[in-house]
């Protein structure tokens, strides 16, 4: 098969012989906009603050008559307001049409008067002028009765009038239905902005669409594929009619690039004499060399820097360009692959400089960097533009701060943002001083203070050492505390073992060096047989809550027991004087009295009493009888009560440790060695992670001796007594890391920071011009602004808190203070009773009591950036350079050494970082006095580490880390493989490129940038190129990217369509076409006069193939989860109808699916509109109510804030994040429960362990869905077929089964695969034959594994998406071959009982013993893997929909699929291997040998059996399906029927006559392929033989 493929590239397609050209274009199927208006809304989509501005100039003097006119009209007044990237922006914006589907989703308005064609509703109202909406302005603020009035309902698509921050929303609405044309528009647009702030203007299109055909669309990729021909399967009827076209008329040329790049080839010498006699020969290139065809592209592209090595006649002034070179060599690839190979040569010089950088990136990987930000996901037009955008307002909001642009964007890059950090200390100038209490040694090291107050830290200095740790470990020593119980005096932690005394750890040994024996992966494992106490963890934890039994007696208990190395701890904990205390006392008793194993015993009574009862709560009958059981004299009453002194001794040394270290257990927490954890879903896998990181640093310590056999009795505190390490912890200092993405979220630690400058002009407060309480240090990089209520007694203790902390000699820090009064609270802040706390006030102070204005400014700033921040009235809470700490809960402090503490926290983890790169990147500059330095650090830190925040989507679905910015492309060489474009130092943004010059991705990049003048200006781009070893032809296609910088018209003025062009084709080939469009459009051919999917150009007429592509659908897709556990609520299916604004029409069902475990994964198609989400009746809806539809993000509004309603209105789709929320009653139920888990199938003890981490790809138990909704046909059958010889044996199947039932039947075929002349024929041939059909899709998830080969892309569909590909209440479907034809009534089938299964297959035939050796199930793998099972093909299977969803199969099929196609390898032919892999799992019933037939496998004496013939693949003789077809009797009839229908129609002009089908006896000169012998298909021991399958 390789072999073959090579001859193409080597021989073929060096012959450039002319060919007809193959173009292709795409259109929308949405309405086309009016072009003023749609140049109006591109604006308004780069630049959405100047639309009010630029409509001040509407109606234009002459109304455009053209769409270049309303463009040119639009983009002159832009210029006024927009800078020149954004002006590019918007041409880009109107190539792409980019604004299109925002006005197809807005409805057509009328205003019910003649001659109003543009005029404002007021609540109902109709003003058509000026003078009339004045007027009705007048009478309802006469009334007062803006309460009264219904509330104006919203679009997304709307429009408003930016105002001026705000802390009440306007009473009024007034909406502009707008028609920026018409006289009338001038005279309601100025009186709308001249009404007052209590008006909120909204603007809203009259008429934004004008005709039903969509626009013809750029941003896509076109790839023409060489198709592998390993069997015949070209429709016969070209064949039979085709003729040669060899005028050379019709020959074309490629671009002028391909002309100079073929000149330069042809002119070039062969590298040998055999490489000559290769090319002379057409022999296929050589494994040797396909090795270096990336480097020698490298090669090719540092020759052609030195143009005066090259022959002069094939220079043409610009064409030489190394970004048009590489275009053009990277698109038409497979043309010079055989030049490429056999005539450069690669430098040595080019050669170390690859292999040097393959030493820091990894060998033909491709990567993008936007500013240093690593650019995810594929190439992409739109979120290339969106991406830049973004980045063009970070690097200006710094360039406000004073930076120039290329130091802004040294600072964003710079590697201290990224890498470890160990602060210099001349830098920052800290001076030395008084020490904070529980600063600590973390003070100490930071602030460089000394420490004379405290005499329990001077005695654990008695026993420290210092330790050359390297920067690199900072992160990891982030944030500990000392959680033992030593400060206390000790018995507070109840230890459930102690390695370095219990006599199970006796055999081992205390050698330290043992670390170094073991592979990192082997550190937390039981191969580490150490006797120290190296990994402690300690767990506070509330036993009111039973689950917490069930975590000590079984996960602690199984991993002490398997030997792990961890040394484990509990703390009781209680909140109040509830069950908590009462249980913590019982604990303390029992540990007090018992020994460790009683001990251990009662937790395992406990657990299982509760377990076995599915008890959720904490029964007291259950406690009772445990403690019963230990037989102890003492008084449960007493003991529970508190009247054991020994206990309440023990209880008070627990509530200080809990105090101290910040912990009330509620939810469960711990301490690994002094890093702080949730205990939740993912606890283990943190703390094996952790661990993991804490001995790699002791390994390493001990490698340099700075650990040795003498420290060993030290080791169990190591972490404690680190000088970094504190001796308390306050919970809101230190960032939050969820334990599981199933957790719900608790504000108190989470990160969350600002912008600060987008922070000020969202609320009007200035962090650059309000006033600071200061301190005395040099520099103060740390600026925090106190919010809290200052009226109140807490609010005031704060403030004097702060005013303590900011006074100490040695703080760095700065203090201002907010005002948030609580609810009802005048807020008139009144004096405030400290002399101290006023001093913020020095500046504005006086202005303040004095000026009216002035304190009204200042309060309703802060009440406003308080909202901004989440808080509610009254709360308390610090912003410290952009990070909120807090709200702070009423029980909770924070005292001046928690400020202390905070400001060493942020100064070694974010503040430091930044005041480093400040100081680097102004090293040469004029030196900023210390109110700029504070500003510049203050405001920079926050835009720079608010930035590196990832989506709450990203951190709630994946828990992902911030993600820093990085120049580590910068450590690449670059003399031969390093290209540079636009001015550096003037850029906005740098664009940098890491490429494999001969990747599918490249392809893609090089055809956008190629264009970067027009398309990005003020982009600097670097380009590095990164090429891989191949071991075969890297790019087996022809691609083009259709982009352009701004949209072209005819003479005209009218646009000019937009065409993706091939020419110069070799003739010879068959090319396979594909659309590369973005995730999420959903498109399919609409007309092609011939088969895209066989595209031979030797077959087309001179004017080549045209094919026009519809863009039909975008893909709605979201991720839901349950309001309370954030668990995915799988089985709920869900339902988008239609929403009109008109409230007597009748909602209707736009498109339904089931929400999967995978993520919470749910998807729709949608046209643009505005549409409402709910859950199907059923199941789901009995259990849930949709709490948020979730189209505004991760946290977005209830839907009792901003309704069910969603819209549809970005070429980029829409993704939700929908909350359901459980009914009253409905807790525990689960909408698929039932199903008990199948025998067989138990885990060991420490897989149940570990895999508490929740899986990406999981699936639990699951049971009945309720079956709803209209009735279906009685026969439902889905098929795919691709391309026309497919879709002609899909015509004949359908024939064949209509033939043998009289049931009602329904056709499903999925759309993706099919032509446009089925789609034309099908319409009618349902309604001669009778039966129903209907196209259905599902776009492939963006999370889920992708397959890049068209036919395994086929095979997925037919498997992976059965329960979310059709209707919800479709309950039984048959998959029919497109190749099969049906003798029996598929109504059997359909009434089949499959025992339970979700679906049924039929065995692989045993009995056409000519094909033993290709029997691959009964050797190696299958055989062993199957034991016994059969292996099913999956021509023919019938599926029980019902069953399939409630089992979740669907699930467990893409979790297995996603784990299996790691390995490229496997999965052979995926739609079979994968049923026939998971068959356990997913099992399935085996239907009765007669359902399907075919030659290959099955024995000829049951062929009059039969109910379906397969057309099999036989990999013996390898003959032409259609050869086999003609063998079967009635085949030949239906052929010839269908012929004659085709034939029909297309002369009645109903289809194109292309679409004729050949009669049969065209089919009898199809000649048979000659026999392979049985050695072709190899075999190895043990190994697999290579199989057939199916095309489809």
């Amino acid at each position: 098969m390789r072999s073959g493929a090579l001859v193409v590239l080597g021989c073929a397609l060096l012959a450039c012989s002319a060919s007809p050209p193959v173009g292709v274009s795409l259109r929308s199927s949405f309405s086309a906009a009016d072009p003023l208006l749609e140049a109006l809304e591109t604006l308004a989509l780069t630049s959405p603050e100047h639309l009010f501005s630029i409509l001040n100039h509407f109606p234009l003097p002459l109304k455009p008559a053209t769409p270049e006119e309303s463009h040119n009209a639009v983009l002159n007044l832009a210029k006024n307001y927009l800078l020149p990237p954004e002006i590019a922006a918007v041409n880009v914006g109107l190539a792409l049409h980019a604004a299109s589907p925002k006005l197809a989703a807005q409805h057509i308005h009328e205003s019910g008067r003649e001659g109003c064609k543009d005029w404002v509703d007021w609540y109902g109202s109709i003003a058509c002028n000026a003078e009339e909406l004045r007027r009705l302005v007048e009478i309802s603020v006469a009334a007062s009765d803006s309460e009264s009035q219904p509330k104006m309902k919203r679009f997304k698509t709307d429009h408003m009038l930016p105002l001026q921050p705000s802390l009440d929303a306007p009473k009024w609405t007034a909406i502009h239905y707008a028609d920026p044309t018409v006289p009338e528009f001038s005279s309601l647009h100025g009186a709308l902005l001249s009404l007052s702030l209590d008006v909120e203007y909204v603007l809203r299109w009259a008429r934004p669409v004008i005709a039903t055909d969509g626009p013809y669309l750029s941003g896509f990729g076109v790839a023409l594929d060489l198709k592998k021909m390993d069997y015949l399967a070209v429709d016969d009827r070209k064949r039979a009619s085709s003729t040669s076209h060899d005028d050379p008329s019709s020959k074309s040329q490629e671009g002028n690039e391909s002309d100079v790049l073929s000149c330069i080839f042809e002119a070039m010498s062969y590298i040998d004499t055999e490489m000559e006699k290769n090319a002379t020969t057409n022999n296929p290139l050589s494994t040797e060399e396909i090795q270096d065809l990336g480097l020698k592209a490298t090669s090719f592209l540092a020759l052609l820097s030195n143009p005066a090595s090259l022959p002069s006649s094939c220079l043409s002034g610009d064409s030489l360009t190394p970004l048009h070179v590489l275009h053009t060599l990277s698109v038409n690839f497979p043309r010079y692959a055989a030049s490429l190979a056999r005539k450069v040569s690669v430098p040595d010089t080019v050669r170390d400089e690859v292999q040097d950088n393959w030493g820091k990136a990894a060998m033909g990987v491709n990567m993008v960097w936007v500013n240093g930000r690593v650019l995810e996901g594929e190439a992409g037009i739109f979120g290339l533009l969106r991406n830049f955008a973004r980045e063009r307002a970070l690097i200006r909001s710094l360039v406000e701060l004073g930076l120039s642009r290329s130091q802004a964007i040294e600072f964003v890059v710079h590697p201290v943002h990224s890498g470890p950090f160990d602060p210099p200390p001349s830098k920052l100038k800290v001076k030395k001083g008084t020490t904070f209490g529980s600063a600590k040694l973390f003070a100490q090291e930071v602030l460089h203070t000394e420490n004379g107050n405290n005499a329990e830290v001077e005695a654990l200095n008695e026993g420290q050492r210092g330790y050359d740790i390297p920067p690199k470990w900072n992160d990891l020593l982030d944030g500990l505390v000392d959680s033992s119980d030593r400060l206390e005096g000790g018995g507070v932690i109840l230890w459930r073992n102690d390695i370095e005394e219990d006599t199970r750890y006796a055999g081992w040994g205390t050698d330290l060096k043992q670390l170094l024996r073991m592979h990192p992966t082997q550190l937390f494992s039981p191969y580490l047989r150490l006797r120290v106490n190296v990994i402690n963890v300690v767990l506070a934890l509330d036993f009111s809550q039973p689950r917490f039994f069930s975590l000590i007696a079984s996960q602690v208990d199984s991993i002490v027991t398997r030997g792990f190395p961890v040394r484990w701890g509990f703390v009781p904990v209680s909140t109040g004087d509830g069950d908590g205390l009462k249980m913590a006392r019982v604990i303390y008793y029992v540990a007090q009295k018992f020994s460790p194993a009683e001990v251990a015993t009662f937790f395992r009574s406990l657990s299982t009493a509760h377990m076995q009862q599915n008890f959720p709560a904490l029964s007291w009958s259950f406690v009772h009888t445990a403690f019963n059981s230990l037989g102890t004299a003492d008084n449960f009453a007493d003991i529970a009560s508190g009247k054991v002194p020994s206990v309440e001794e023990a209880l008070e040394s627990a509530r200080r440790w809990a105090r101290r270290l910040g912990v009330n257990g509620k939810d469960g927490e711990g301490f690994v060695n002094g890093k702080w954890y949730e205990v939740g879903d993912n606890f283990l896998r943190d703390l094996q992670n952790e661990a993991v990181g804490q001995m790699q640093l002791l390994q390493e310590l001990v490698y340099l001796e700075e650990l040795t056999g003498a420290s060993v009795p030290l080791i169990s505190t190591f972490f404690y007594d680190l000088p970094t390490t504190l001796s308390s912890r306050n919970p809101y200092i230190f960032s939050k890391a969820r334990s599981s993405v199933h957790a719900p979220s608790s504000s108190t630690g989470n990160l969350k920071i600002f912008d600060l400058g987008d922070l000020g002009k969202r609320t009007g407060w200035n962090p650059l011009t309000c006033a600071w309480v200061t301190s005395d240090a040099e520099r103060t990089p740390v600026s925090m602004a106190v919010i809290a209520n200052l009226d109140s007694v807490e609010g005031q203790a704060l403030v004097q808190e702060a005013v303590t902390f900011v006074s100490r000699k040695g703080s760095q820090s700065r203090i201002t203070f907010l005002h948030n009064p609580s609810t009802g609270s005048p807020g008139a802040l009144n004096d405030l009773e400290t002399q101290d706390a006023t001093q913020v006030f020095i500046t504005e102070g006086i202005k303040l009591r004095s000026d009216p204005q002035a304190r009204t400014a200042f309060l309703t700033a802060s009440r406003l950036l308080a909202r901004e921040a989440g808080l509610r009235p009254g709360e308390q809470a610090i912003i410290v350079n952009g990070r909120l700490i807090g709200p702070f809960s009423p029980e909770s402090e924070f005292v001046s050494e928690d400020f202390a503490t905070l400001e060493a926290y942020e100064i070694k983890k974010r503040v430091g970082r930044v005041a480093h790169a400040i100081e680097e990147v102004l090293i040469d500059s004029t030196e900023l006095d210390a109110l700029a330095y504070a500003n510049l650090v203050s405001v920079a830190s926050s835009i720079i580490y608010a930035d590196q925040q990832p989506d709450p989507s990203e951190a709630g679905l994946f828990d992902s880390a911030p993600r820093a910015r990085t120049s580590s492309y910068r450590l690449l060489s670059g003399s031969y493989t390093k290209f540079e474009f636009g001015d550096r130092e003037n850029a906005l943004t740098h664009l940098v490129l890491l490429l494999d010059p001969l990747s599918e991705g490249a392809q893609k990049w090089i055809a956008i940038l190629e264009k970067h003048e027009e398309l990005f200006p003020e982009v600097y781009f670097e380009l590095y190129l990164n090429p891989a070893q191949h071991s075969e032809i890297p790019l087996k296609r022809f691609y083009r990217y259709s982009i352009e910088p701004r949209v072209k018209y005819d003479n005209k003025g009218n646009e000019i369509p937009v065409q993706v062009t091939f020419t110069g084709l070799s003739v010879d080939p068959i090319y396979t076409l594909g659309m590369d469009v973005p995730p999420s459009w959903l498109v399919r051919p609409r007309e092609a006069l011939y088969d895209l999917d066989n595209i031979q150009p030797s077959t087309l007429p001179p004017d080549g193939l045209h094919a026009l592509f519809s863009l039909d659908y975008l893909v709605v897709e979201g991720h839901a989860r349950e309001t309370k556990s954030n668990s995915p609520p799988r089985g709920v299916q869900l339902q988008l109808t239609t929403s009109s604004p008109i409230a007597s029409d009748t909602p209707s069902v736009v498109d339904d699916t089931q929400v999967v475990a995978n993520l919470g994964y749910l998807q729709f198609k949608a046209c643009p509109g505005t549409f409402k989400l709910t859950i199907r009746e059923g199941g789901g809806r009995d259990v849930y109510d949709i709490a948020s539809v979730g189209s505004e993000g991760w946290n977005s509004p209830s839907v009792e804030d901003s309704g069910e309603e969603l819209t549809v209105m970005s070429f980029e789709g829409l993704t939700l994040y929908p909350r359901l929320s459980r009914k009253p009653g409905m807790e525990k139920v689960d909408v698929l429960a039932g199903l008990q888990q199948r025998p067989g199938h138990s885990q060991t003890i420490i897989h149940d362990i570990l895999s508490k981490v929740s899986s990406l790809f999981g699936s639990k138990s699951t049971t009945e869905v309720a079956e709803t909704g209209a009735r279906q046909a009685d026969i439902n059958i889905f098929t795919v077929a691709s391309g026309l010889l497919y879709e002609r044996f899909a015509s004949i199947m359908i024939l064949s089964v209509l033939r043998n039932t009289n049931s009602t039947v329904k056709f499903w075929f999925i759309e993706n695969f099919l032509s446009p002349s089925f789609l034309e024929f099908i319409p009618h041939m349902a309604e001669e034959y009778g039966f129903q059909y209907e196209l259905v899709t599902y776009k492939w998830p963006s999370w889920l594994r992708a397959q890049k080969e068209k036919q395994r892309i086929i095979w997925a569909y037919k498997i992976l998406f059965l329960d979310v590909l059709f209707p919800m209440d479709l309950n039984k479907v048959i998959f029919v071959d497109a190749d099969q034809i049906v003798r029996a009534d598929l109504q059997e089938l359909v009434d089949v009982d499959l025992h339970g299964a979700p679906y049924g297959y039929t065995p692989m035939g045993d009995d056409n013993y000519e094909m033993e050796g290709f029997r691959f199930w009964k050797t190696g793998y299958w055989k062993d893997f199957l034991g016994g099972l059969p292996y099913h093909i999956s021509a023919l299977y019938v599926v029980d929909l019902v069953r399939f969803r409630q089992m979740a199969a669907g699930d467990i099929l893409r979790g297995q699929y996603q784990m299996l196609s790691a390995d490229p390898n496997s999965l052979a032919n995926l739609d079979q291997d994968l049923p026939n892999n998971i068959q356990r799992d997913v099992p399935i019933f085996s239907l009765h040998e007669d359902w399907l037939w075919c030659e290959t496998w099955c024995g000829a004496d049951r062929l009059h059996r039969a109910k379906t013939i397969d057309l099999c693949q036989n990999p013996l003789t390898k003959e032409p399906k259609l050869s086999r077809a003609r063998r079967i009797p009635e085949w030949e009839e239906y052929d010839s029927e269908i012929a004659q229908f085709a034939g029909r129609l297309a002369a009645e002009g109903k289809i194109h006559s292309s679409v004729a089908t050949a009669r049969s006896d065209v089919l009898a000169n199809v000649g048979l392929v000659q026999p392979a012998h049985h050695d072709d298909v190899g075999t190895s021991e043990g190994g697999d033989l290579q199989r057939s399958h199916d095309e489809l």
